[in-house]
């Protein structure tokens, strides 16, 4: 049934869809990180099409097929994830038109073949969401360690619980991993400990990390696309207007006309394009970084 999802020993063109891939995924960036994290619509429509032509281009029946269907299955599971203020519009096709332009990657640039059961854009995820977390680790650690010396932190018992009990879920890990009959790298342990050390920073510092990134902006100057701080406006105002995280045109109208003058804005969330394009020329140049761990 799904025998057109099996990995092709050779993806046609790959050269090319490496090429037309970082250099689109670069200009996407370049207009995340210097136009104020909006990239025009004309560029990442372009991305789509290029995506699917390569494949017109370098024609491969199971090749074709396996494009669309990551490209499709990619967008429809980032799509909720922008709609919900957790991603931006561009990101969501950046990711599928990768997806579609280079469904594996049978070989990257400076290594050894790898047989990888999963499609590339997976691979790209992982050095990608290790890059987000080192950078924001770096970012708020500072922010964070100057709050707790001035006392202006206080953390609670349902603020420790959930930390203490992934605490506890990593030292029952590394302990199950110690009974096994084979030794694991040291570099696969110490991912594993960079996440849960982070995980727990997250989720112990959570509400701080998040009004940090937080504004109260003009409803005349709020923007499409513009991210709300729902938990921090009164829960009658966003029930009788229907409010949602992502702010549109009818977003701004209700407050309007609800003669609401400002509205806390996410406007320090990070770009994350810059993020995608490190772990794209990761993967391209050394291939999964999860094959190097097992």
């Amino acid at each position: 049934m799904f025998e057109f999802l099996a990995f092709p020993d050779t993806v046609p063109g790959i050269d090319a869809r490496i090429a037309v891939v970082v250099a689109f995924t670069a200009a996407a960036t370049y207009f995340d990180v210097f136009n104020k994290r909006w990239v025009p619509n004309w560029l990442v429509y372009a991305f789509a099409v290029f995506a699917v032509a390569l494949n017109v281009v370098f024609f491969s029946e199971q090749v074709f097929f396996q494009s669309l269907f990551f490209g499709a299955a990619i967008f429809m599971l980032a799509y909720p994830l922008y709609k919900l203020g957790q991603l931006g519009g561009a990101d969501v096709y950046v990711f599928a038109s990768i997806a579609a332009a280079i469904p594996y990657l049978p070989k990257p640039l400076l290594a050894q073949s790898q047989s990888v059961p999963y499609p590339f854009i997976f691979s790209v995820l992982v050095p990608t969401g290790l890059a987000f977390i080192l950078h924001m680790a770096l970012r708020f650690i500072p922010y964070i360690s100057q709050r707790v010396a001035k006392r202006q932190i206080k953390l609670g018992t349902a603020q420790l619980a959930g930390p203490l009990i992934v605490f506890a879920a990593f030292v029952f890990f590394i302990h199950s991993l110690s009974q096994l009959p084979m030794v694991l790298p040291l570099s696969y342990l110490a991912i594993i400990s960079f996440l849960t050390v982070s995980l727990v920073f997250f989720s112990l510092f959570k509400s701080e990390i998040k009004a940090s990134m937080v504004e109260q902006v003009l409803v005349r100057d709020l923007q499409e696309e513009d991210v709300l701080a729902l938990e921090r406006m009164k829960p009658g105002l966003v029930r009788k207007l229907k409010l949602q995280p992502l702010i549109d045109k009818r977003t701004i109208i209700a407050l309007s006309d609800a003669k609401v003058k400002s509205a806390p804005v996410y406007t320090g969330m990070p770009a994350f394009l810059p993020y995608l394009l490190i772990g794209l020329v990761f993967t391209v140049l050394f291939g999964d970084l999860l094959y190097y761990m097992l």
